[in-house]
């Protein structure tokens, strides 16, 4: 939307008058960052000294795609154990993380893991953690790394084992790998389709909603859309939302929260996903169910690569079965008709 890339221009161009600011404005930038990431760094070390040999690995950004990628990774390399440990902030990145059974946790306020990082470009050395994100590197390769996002074919996936290879050590190895599978009670998932009443195998999950709570652009109005003819085609509907304002459900779906833990088999017996690029699609993404992705114009400051081709489900070899397309205000018709056509016609 013009408006919304209107604000974008006019919060960087009120970045660069900050940095021409005279040098009044440090000791304020001291404070409410290098300070306040050394405060959260020195509680994550006493959560979890290295004297009595933990490896902590830390992530900065409070994504839950993000963090299930990385640790997931980890993992399908045999290199979490007892005594590694995660750091972040306690929000989706967290409860992500507390899936994969770490030996320790260490949560931080939302926003200071981010200022560790400020932190540690101020202290000019690396610190005694393990960076998930290609992004979270020290110095030298801040800001290099994420312009080679996207160029000739590097995806979010390839970006972040390349990250974990320069900054922890982690040798590269191409290709997919196994996604994880977590432990579940296949009763709660009876007991979630009983209770909403949802049809197994013929119940389609919306997921209309990607970082902050956002459509990003995208109109309820598609997606109410959608599930109405989906109902006229016999299926039950849902939203993955919690409901309340920030995140109320498609109008005429059941809101329906599902746990992360849940998430893969729920929509393996549901038979259909629809939703927006989100940390969502990661999770579900190895699920044997129909998949409809959707993005949108979405830029991403110094990625060479459109927003789908940097983040494709397929690209990154999570799957191969996804169907992935870019929504515009010219074309919501035209994905509506072949989403359902895919899924009632096959």
């Amino acid at each position: 939307m013009k408006w919304m890339k209107a604000f974008k221009n006019w919060l960087r161009a009120g970045k660069r008058a900050l940095k021409r600011l005279p040098p009044v404005v440090i000791p304020g930038v001291f404070v409410l960052r290098v300070l306040r990431g050394w405060y959260a760094y020195r509680r994550i070390l006493r959560s979890c000294p290295m004297e009595e040999g933990w490896r902590v690995w830390f992530m900065d950004y409070d994504g839950s795609g993000d963090t299930y990628l990385s640790c997931g990774y980890l993992r399908s390399r045999g290199l979490l154990g007892p005594k590694d440990a995660f750091a972040g902030s306690g929000g989706p990145a967290m409860r992500v993380a507390r899936l994969f059974g770490f030996g320790r946790y260490a949560q931080v306020k939302p926003g200071a893991a981010l200022c560790v990082r400020f932190m540690e470009r101020f202290y000019g050395r690396p610190l005694e953690l393990q960076p998930l994100l290609y992004e979270s590197e020290y110095l030298e390769y801040s800001g290099l790394f994420r312009h080679f996002a996207g160029w000739r074919g590097l995806d979010f996936m390839a970006m972040l084992k390349i990250g974990l290879e320069a900054n922890c050590g982690v040798p590269y190895e191409e290709g997919p790998w196994q996604q994880p599978e977590f432990p579940y009670d296949g009763a709660e998932l009876d007991r979630l389709f009983a209770e909403n009443g949802l049809l197994p195998g013929r119940t389609a999950l919306l997921a209309p909603y990607a970082g902050k709570s956002d459509l990003w652009g995208v109109p309820m109005s598609f997606y109410e859309d959608l599930a109405g003819r989906l109902k006229e085609a016999g299926y039950t509907v849902c939203t993955n939302s919690g409901g309340g304002p920030k995140e109320p459900p498609v109008p005429g779906t059941v809101p329906l929260l599902v746990p992360y833990r849940l998430i893969r088999p729920f929509c393996e017996r549901a038979g259909v996903f629809i939703g927006l690029r989100s940390g969502l699609c990661d999770m579900i993404s190895a699920a044997n169910c129909r998949k409809v992705v959707l993005y949108t114009g979405l830029e991403i400051p110094s990625v060479t690569a459109s927003h789908r081709e940097f983040f494709s489900l397929n690209n990154m070899g999570l799957c191969e079965d996804a169907v992935e397309v870019e929504i515009t205000g010219e074309n919501r018709e035209t994905i509506a008709e072949m989403t359902i056509n895919l899924i009632i016609k096959g």
